[in-house]
């Protein structure tokens, strides 16, 4: 069956929008207020785009980096880093790789290189490899070893980048896990995480 924008955009799924969106604000400051090495901002985004799809994902990982950018404006320019994981997510969903150990686990590799890369292009870019995150201390030991910015910025990424899918990931399945059926089964991307054996009880 073709699916687009159209299929996509139910009016359900549009109300998960704002859901995602605060979900992605409390997770990034939180994040920038404890400086941690790692960010969970990225929960909301995750979760909208199981349940969603694509296009309601990557909208919903472009609102949140705006809305925290009204308190720190080097969010928004890592709105296409967010737009990226949800609008990639969400043909994860629509495959049905979040069902399954193997496409979960290849689903973690595949959107930790997408974000690490992302993320760097912005990072050595846009702000000449220094963010003022937690991760500006492993990218400057990575510097002190003689690696080259580019390198630098990537690998940072992509350790940080690997821990924030994997906690991102974890914490929406279980969101997920824990909507009641009788919504999932409204959604058109929702049916395939109904729990099996309960719908009639809910």
């Amino acid at each position: 069956m073709k699916r687009g924008l159209k299929y996509d955009f139910s009016l359900l799924a549009l109300l998960l929008i704002p859901v995602g969106v605060s979900l992605n604000v409390v997770g990034y400051q939180l994040s920038t207020i404890l400086k941690l090495p790692v960010f969970i901002d990225q929960i909301g985004t995750m979760m909208v785009s199981m349940i969603a799809g694509p296009w309601i994902g990557l909208l919903t990982g472009l609102l949140g980096n705006v809305v925290n950018g009204m308190l720190n404006p080097i969010a928004i320019a890592f709105g296409f880093v967010s737009m990226s994981i949800g609008f990639v997510s969400g043909f994860f969903s629509r495959w049905r790789m979040y069902t399954n150990v193997v496409g979960m686990l290849a689903a973690i590799i595949i959107l930790t290189i997408v974000s690490a890369f992302t993320a760097a292009v912005v990072t050595v870019f846009m702000f000449g490899g220094v963010t003022g995150a937690g991760t500006d201390l492993v990218t400057a030991a990575f510097l002190a070893t003689g690696r080259e910015l580019w390198n630098s910025v990537l690998s940072t990424n992509l350790i940080s980048g690997t821990i924030n899918t994997v906690l991102n990931l974890a914490i929406s399945w279980l969101i997920v896990r824990r909507i009641p059926n009788r919504f999932l089964v409204k959604l058109n991307y929702g049916g395939q995480y109904i729990k099996k054996g309960v719908l009639s009880h809910e």
